[in-house]
């Protein structure tokens, strides 16, 4: 008994007997470990991002309108570089300066002894969606989501190949902070963390994760209600997407696969609803 981790009491109380100010304050202490910093962040940052990545909070259209007079596609470049910088710049931040871990560690690398793996893992998803991102094509609510470059009010739409190309280039971006904030930030900060990096009062010994692939459903229920406002064929389609590449992440220890084939299909996706 003399070698069991000290467990502060308030921890083993009957919740019956605490009062609502002791469980509010027990709570925001627990804010600043490194489990609760990633829960945290992640839904200010998406919050903030705003419905479909739309940042209207932090960016007002009359800022778009000025910046980016005579673009067809500003929304969505506003939206593009907004949630590069909070989805993706802030928690590469908070990776390095507040946890001191490495990117890498998040799945911004791409270990070597595993590319071979992730390129087959990354031709396999495409090849097993390209099916279903083509019969998605044919449904009403899709073609007026896609291209998300058109502006349904006015019927302006891009119309040359070459503006397209720069958007489809550009839109390589959103995928990055899709992936990340899911599948990087959320996804490998909680898989790996450990009974000593968790809240005071976690029990076991020392080192073995305390959420390991259980990070997989967190990861995977936030993804999917981000996708709460898209169309249902999307909605529940993140459903399985989520748990599927969360799984191929882990393995091969790198999101990169995972963006572009995701980016790739979407692609895909508007090439064939732009010319429809």
């Amino acid at each position: 008994m003399g070698n069991n981790p000290k467990v502060d009491p308030i921890e083993l109380a009957d919740p019956d007997v605490l009062t609502v100010f002791q469980i509010i304050k027990n709570t925001v202490i627990k804010l600043k470990d490194k489990t609760s910093i990633i829960l945290w962040s992640s839904f200010l940052l998406l919050t903030l991002w705003g419905l479909k990545g739309d940042p209207k909070l932090i960016f007002p259209e009359k800022w778009r309108e000025t910046l980016f007079p005579n673009l067809i596609w500003r929304d969505q470049l506003v939206s593009f570089i907004v949630g590069f910088i909070l989805l993706v710049i802030i928690p590469c931040c908070i990776i390095k300066f507040r946890f001191k871990e490495k990117l890498s560690e998040y799945g911004l690398g791409w270990p070597k002894n595993r590319v071979k793996l992730g390129i087959v893992a990354m031709l396999v998803i495409m090849v097993i969606c390209l099916p279903l991102f083509y019969f998605g094509t044919s449904n009403p609510d899709m073609q007026d989501e896609y291209p998300l470059f058109k502006n349904k009010e006015s019927n302006i739409n891009i119309s040359t190949w070459g503006e397209f190309t720069v958007y489809e280039l550009v839109y390589f971006l959103f995928f990055i902070c899709i992936e990340f904030i899911f599948r990087g930030y959320l996804l490998f900060g909680l898989y790996g963390i450990k009974d000593i990096q968790a809240a005071k009062g976690v029990k076991g010994l020392k080192g073995p994760l305390v959420f390991g692939t259980y990070a997989i459903l967190i990861q995977m229920l936030a993804y999917t209600m981000w996708h709460i406002p898209k169309p249902m064929p999307e909605y529940i389609g993140a459903l399985f997407w989520g748990v599927v590449v969360a799984a191929v992440a882990i393995r091969i220890r790198s999101i990169w696969p995972i963006i572009i084939a995701h980016w790739a299909l979407n692609v895909f996706l508007d090439i064939i609803l732009w010319h429809k």
